[in-house]
């Protein structure tokens, strides 16, 4: 399919690949304190403060999914896993709703249809969040009537659409999932977030009353995209997801670890029978001894997701289609990934002690983080489960379960 013609400016960044990637990551430097001064703002509100989200789009970084013909930046899954990872040591709820949001920006400009697409990317490059919660719609004339509250709506607060889910009977008699694309404006952002962790993600949730939205804006969300012209169009949905979430909890796994570095040298942790001084954390035999174990864990992880991204990468140029052994090897790392981050920080977290205990504090933030990112399927346990089914050889395109 040819590419897209907009009045979307062309983007400026490099063409070569690896210049491309050496750019990505330069432009989250470039606004690093920026997005490092949100973050304790953004706890208290609940959701991404807006000066962090527009730095992110002023970088060009929301593009990063999206073809450069609209507006965007593409870049290839590695890149992708290393901008979120950059950005996931910075702050996880971050990473999750710059993901969330960038991700739903190059959903929208393969899934729609081109002349569709043409139109909503028009003006700028859109925000986009989703839910994937079925929730009502009707068949009318023209399109669908929605009605109802949709929730875990990540990036909400920011979002120049939202996708809601609901379900519908195909052509051949079948149920099908589909999505209907709501512009800002059309339904009702509530104040419902008030969770344990990853606050400010903002996954509230959302309702619409009666809204009616076209069949142009109605969409497949696990078809095949209706444009496939550049790499990243072709991979489908859940590996779309699968290639940057593990980045955010290995970022935030790094800054775990690289904070309890920081304070070994001073901290000691001991009997308080001992008259003499106890040795610092950095002094300790078994405490080197657990740091360069969890220390190779958390490379083992991140070397196993650049491989299956890289594997994507590959499979991507060469044409070919995700196949069911790729899906389930990006399945496992990114499992593999959220298990370690767990591990990681809870250690840190452990080790750090009274000082950790700060509501306010890194380590504590971190910890309740990474509970709550692992009660999503696409980084829990779940995971392993999948690969042991594929490895016994009981599962099949048609059989394997959607996390």
């Amino acid at each position: 399919m040819s590419a897209i013609t907009t009045t979307v400016n062309a983007t400026d960044w490099p063409k070569d690949l690896l210049e491309r990637r050496r750019h990505a990551l330069n432009q989250v430097e470039l606004i690093r304190e920026v997005l490092e001064d949100g973050v304790q703002e953004s706890q208290r509100q609940g959701k991404v403060v807006s000066g962090s989200i527009q730095a992110l789009r002023d970088a060009g970084i929301m593009g990063i999914m999206t073809p450069d013909d609209l507006g965007g930046n593409e870049v290839d899954p590695v890149t992708a896993f290393e901008v979120i990872e950059t950005i996931g040591r910075i702050d996880p709820s971050l990473a999750w709703t710059s993901a969330i949001l960038l991700e739903g920006a190059g959903q929208l400009a393969t899934h729609l249809a081109p002349e569709q697409a043409a139109l909503v990317f028009s003006s700028r490059l859109p925000l986009h969040a989703a839910s994937l919660r079925p929730g009502e719609a009707d068949k009318v004339d023209g399109g669908y009537v929605l009605n109802g509250r949709w929730d875990f709506t990540s990036g909400i607060h920011h979002a120049d659409y939202v996708s809601a889910t609901f379900w519908t009977a195909s052509e051949r008699g079948q149920t099908e999932r589909r999505m209907a694309l709501i512009p800002a404006g059309q339904f009702t952002i509530l104040d419902a977030w008030d969770v344990l962790g990853m606050k400010a993600t903002g996954s509230t949730a959302f309702v619409v009353d009666s809204v009616f939205v076209p069949d142009e804006m109605i969409y497949d969300p696990m078809g095949t995209p209706r444009r496939t012209d550049t790499p990243l169009a072709r991979m489908g949905m859940v590996p779309y997801i699968l290639q940057m979430h593990p980045g955010m909890v290995l970022g935030a796994a790094r800054r775990a670890l690289e904070e309890i570095i920081a304070i070994a040298p001073t901290k000691r942790r001991g009997s308080r029978i001992n008259i003499g001084s106890s040795a610092s954390l950095a002094e300790s035999s078994w405490f080197q001894r657990e740091l360069g174990e969890l220390d190779a864990q958390l490379r083992a992880a991140r070397a196993l997701a650049v491989q299956a991204n890289q594997r994507l990468h590959d499979a991507l140029a060469r044409g070919a289609d995700v196949d069911l052994e790729l899906l389930d090897f990006m399945q496992t790392a990114s499992s593999f990934a959220g298990k370690t981050a767990h591990q990681v920080i809870t250690r840190a977290f452990r080790h750090t002690g009274a000082q950790a205990i700060a509501e306010d504090g890194l380590l504590a933030r971190l910890l309740r983080d990474i509970n709550t990112i692992l009660a999503h399927g696409v980084l829990g346990e779940v995971g392993f489960e999948l690969h042991g089914e594929f490895t016994l050889g009981l599962q099949t395109p048609e059989n394997r379960r959607m996390i």
